[in-house]
């Protein structure tokens, strides 16, 4: 009889022997090397963000923490890779202002959830958006832009680095706030819509600040505002859109960490602790102000809570200005 009555605790004793401890495994975090997803192709800035946040990070973390490529598709295919990942801490992945907050509204159908699928870790960088126009365009400043293309209805074109991008919503939001009419061409990169604005094939653009540097220092382009809340470092004498006139007018691109929904909040902390612990290093804000990026950083729920706002804001200019991609 003690027998009898002694099984129902030492069957109980067994079971908790193979369950594994969940709160050990989190503490002992990691205990093997972590792959890091980045669904954009090496050699871009993407690249170069990777490289200055996991160097710092495997030295912390004291596990390797493993770039692995995944291009094609705008973003998604490394998104699907994601997805499919286990939700175990050990698969992050670079998250970009497409492929979560702007894909949803230009595909009826994702090969991923952006909203179930994944769970934020930390905010990294932005980087605003100036604009740009041919020094031929006789304007000197926003209100002058403004009050020019309201005089001349679709005789103006904006380029962009392709349909779909950034660049491309910020000229259609601009054409919604400030109620004007131009153009877009769409061109295949930075490259050749810089090449065709200063050859005068189109009269303004969204860019971000790195690649036009050159051709604004040497007179070739003018910038004439900045769609941020505050003027860039690396072009401190050009305004912000608020400072011009235009309040409520931001555009950015912008990077976090992600990875799968469902793993344990103790190891998302601890990603979120490292990261912005590294974001702060003065040798890092040093690197990523010179590639034209603002160090962010945040928590998990703020990031989040930015996605959200990202993807209704952008969402809204893609409906309004009637932006598919199927």
């Amino acid at each position: 009889m003690f027998a009898i009555r002694s099984f129902p605790g030492i069957w109980c004793l067994c079971l908790a022997a193979l369950i594994p401890d969940y709160s050990r495994a989190q503490t002992e975090y990691p205990a093997r090397p972590i792959r890091f997803i980045v669904p954009f192709t090496p050699g871009g800035i993407s690249d170069t963000l990777v490289r200055l946040i996991t160097d710092p990070l495997t030295r912390a973390l004291g596990q390797q923490v493993v770039v692995d490529f995944r291009s094609g598709a705008s973003g998604r295919v490394g998104l699907e890779i994601a997805a499919k990942s286990s939700a175990d801490g050990y698969t992050i992945f670079l998250g970009a202002q497409g492929t979560p907050a702007v894909l949803p509204s230009l595909y009826r159908q994702l090969p991923y959830d952006p909203e179930k699928d994944f769970a934020p870790i930390v905010l990294l960088v932005r980087s605003r958006y100036l604009l740009l126009i041919n020094p031929g365009v006789p304007a000197n400043n926003l209100k002058e832009l403004l009050s020019l293309l309201t005089s001349r209805p679709g005789q103006f074109s904006f380029a962009s680095v392709g349909a779909g991008s950034t660049g491309h919503f910020a000229g259609e939001m601009l054409k919604r706030v400030a109620h004007v009419n131009i153009v877009h061409v769409p061109y295949k990169g930075d490259m050749p819509a810089l090449t065709g604005l200063i050859g005068g094939e189109t009269q303004l653009m969204f860019s971000l600040p790195v690649a036009p540097g050159p051709y604004i220092k040497s007179g070739r382009l003018r910038p004439l505002a900045i769609a941020a809340p505050h003027r860039s470092p690396l072009f401190p004498e050009v305004p912000t859109f608020e400072e011009s006139g235009v309040p409520d007018f931001e555009v950015s691109t912008w990077f976090g960490m992600m990875t799968r929904a469902g793993a344990p909040p103790a190891i998302v902390a601890r990603l979120n602790q490292e990261i912005n612990r590294i974001l702060r290093m003065e040798e890092v804000r040093a690197r990523l102000t010179t590639l034209g990026m603002e160090p962010a950083g945040s928590s998990a729920g703020e990031f989040a809570e930015y996605i959200r706002a990202e993807r209704t804001k952008w969402g809204k200019v893609i409906k309004d200005a009637g932006i598919t991609a199927d």
